[in-house]
């Protein structure tokens, strides 16, 4: 028998159904090379720059600032290659994202200094000095506890990783590049907002024969799916801060042994948590059974249960974690329904 799943708390969400709407029609279209000068072309060019101005509009920058990516992933390349010069250290934290790490390693294999800052229990990442032609990665939020930093860069050339904060909370501090993924917002995969600020610190560190900052080859209809996913999104109600505060506080007075790596102020759609004597596997597996998905292991690679780089970080427990991503679907019933069904399948799988 097959439970149907009630609540969706996996970090992977189905398409945003404002934007399946007119992705469906988008895609039975075709469309023109918006860099032509025929008819067809110039209604795409048209309707790419309302896209550009949108996103530029919501994430408080100039259109001009806005490049699209057909992989979100390249972004980490060009955001953060692009501003590193000869003479640049790399700094990055022990938190960030795997890609992040791969950038580091090929840097370092390069020659160049790289530098892996460590972080507190909490993953505010320890201070630093940097010059200012060194390059900083900075996570706006952590994408698995949903942590933010306590303080701000103050020195160096900033990309902001804001792939796992999206809208929900815009950097507050200076930055030369960003990087944005549309799933975000419940957008399409493979679709990347590079966001180049000071264009005359960065140059494209790809093979290229002319001035594009980023190469074309992403889909028309997925970016403008993104756009209207982004305004869909940001017109819901949002109650998740209360659903997440709900949550912390239920496990902290409901279960015992366990570790909340997630502070209750932190981004409101994460919860990550490790309860000591269980399997993460089985826990998985018995909350399905009834009805609830959810995640654990890392983020960047969610689907093989790898343990978490990030808590392993940040000291925390890495056994029998689980990760909850609350989306703006989620109600107030389904998250008590979860608590509920949490707290007895702890119970019985301690029984076990």
């Amino acid at each position: 028998m097959v439970v149907r799943i009630t609540a969706d708390f996996q970090q992977e969400r189905v398409l945003h159904p404002a934007a399946m709407a007119q992705l469906n029609q988008s895609f039975s279209k075709g469309w023109a090379d918006p860099n032509k000068l025929n008819a067809n072309s110039r209604e795409v060019a048209i309707l790419l720059q309302q896209a550009r101005e949108k996103f530029a509009n919501t994430l408080k920058v100039r259109p001009d600032e806005i490049e699209f990516l057909g992989e979100s992933d390249l972004g980490f390349q060009l955001g953060i290659c692009g501003l590193l010069k000869s003479t640049s250290n790399l700094y990055y934290s022990s938190i960030d994202r795997q890609r992040v790490f791969a950038i580091a390693a090929d840097e370092e294999n390069k020659g160049r200094k790289v530098s892996c800052l460590s972080v507190s229990n909490t993953g505010a990442t320890n201070s630093y000095t940097a010059q200012d032609d060194d390059v900083v990665v900075w996570q706006v939020a952590n994408g698995e506890t949903g942590n933010t930093q306590p303080v701000n860069p103050t020195s160096g050339l900033i990309f902001a990783d804001c792939t796992a904060s999206g809208v929900d909370l815009l950097p507050n501090f200076e930055y030369q590049t960003a990087l944005f993924d549309s799933t975000a917002w419940q957008g399409p995969q493979g679709v990347g907002i590079l966001v180049i600020k000071e264009a005359e610190r960065w140059r494209n560190p790809l093979p290229h024969n002319d001035f594009t900052r980023a190469p074309g080859g992403f889909s028309t209809p997925l970016v403008l799916a993104s756009a209207q996913a982004l305004s869909a999104y940001l017109a819901q109600e949002d109650v998740r801060a209360q659903l997440k505060k709900y949550i912390i506080e239920f496990i902290s007075s409901q279960i015992s042994q366990v570790d909340i790596a997630s502070e209750a102020d932190g981004l409101s759609k994460f919860v990550s948590f490790s309860i000591s004597n269980l399997e993460a596997d089985r826990l998985l597996l018995e909350l399905e059974s009834v009805g609830f998905a959810v995640d654990s292991g890392s983020a960047c690679k969610s689907a093989d249960m790898q343990p978490s780089h990030v808590l392993a970080a940040m000291n925390r427990p890495i056994t029998g974690n689980i990760r909850l991503t609350i989306h703006k679907d989620i109600t107030e019933q389904m998250v008590k329904d979860f608590c509920q069904a949490l707290k007895s399948a702890v119970l019985k799988l301690r029984k076990n």
